[in-house]
């Protein structure tokens, strides 16, 4: 109920914003421009209200900041599992979330499709150190493999929700351990097998309250926030040895 409340508040922004934009085949407009993440965090909703000129389909791809992820490889040796070989992924988006009101394969052809990023194993990655072909190719399908089941690249046609043949309202998850930075949302409009529509909204993922200042402190000065941090770890190790020697002396007969 809160969450159509919400709704009914923005939605005559949402419309002013769209006729303003009257006469283009396809318009979208977000629901907000930033997400701030605090303590409590557990994830939200992003939503995008938008308009069609004629029928059509649509297809929305969500594309969050690249990201350099470590992937490493066990070995069993006898009843022992022990550490083999390690790789850097580079260069891939932290999410990849392609959204429609068509399964996508039946709305454009493969080349379509690898045309306009909508293959979610078909993203650039690199592979640190460089490999042989076979052997990176492995190591590429176990990255993909690894971000489709903790649901960071998926593909989905119920996000979507049509109001009869113009209107439209997008929801798209966004997890709780969503990385911070820049994450664009692309829409195209699809009619017979063609992308005939486009258009390309932006918001930022950013911390907020304490969890921005350390954020920023870290970054900015990475030196002076090391050694800060680390006489306050000093002070507190030495605060909590004295408290429990505290109490036993006080309470010696």
């Amino acid at each position: 109920m809160r969450r159509w409340l919400c709704l009914l508040v923005v939605l005559p922004a949402w419309m002013a914003a769209i006729q303003s934009r009257a006469g283009e085949p396809l318009v979208v407009v977000p629901e907000k421009d930033q997400v701030d993440i605090t303590t409590d965090f557990a994830g939200t909703e992003f939503k995008a209200v938008g308009a069609i000129e004629g029928a059509g389909d649509l297809i929305i791809k969500v594309v969050g900041p690249q990201q350099e992820v470590t992937l490493s490889r066990q070995i069993k040796l006898g009843p022992f599992w022990m550490g083999g070989d390690r790789v850097r992924v580079a260069g891939a988006p932290s999410v990849l979330l392609l959204y429609a009101t068509r399964p996508i394969a039946s709305l454009l052809s493969r080349a379509d499709q690898e045309k306009h990023g909508l293959l979610l194993e078909g993203a650039t990655v690199r592979i640190e150190p460089q490999l042989q072909a076979h052997a990176a190719e492995d190591w590429r399908k176990a990255f993909f493999r690894l971000k489709e089941k903790r649901g960071d690249y998926r593909e989905d046609d119920r996000a979507i929700k049509m109001f009869g043949k113009r209107l439209f309202i997008a929801t798209l998850p966004l997890p709780s351990d969503i990385q911070v930075g820049t994450f664009s949302v692309e829409t195209l409009l699809v009619r017979s097998g063609r992308v005939v529509g486009r258009d390309v909204a932006r918001f930022r993922v950013r911390l907020a309250g304490l969890e921005r200042w350390v954020w920023n402190a870290a970054h900015d000065h990475a030196w002076a926030f090391g050694v800060l941090f680390t006489l306050a770890a000093m002070a507190l190790g030495v605060l909590l040895n004295a408290i429990p020697y505290r109490r036993a002396r006080h309470a010696r007969p």
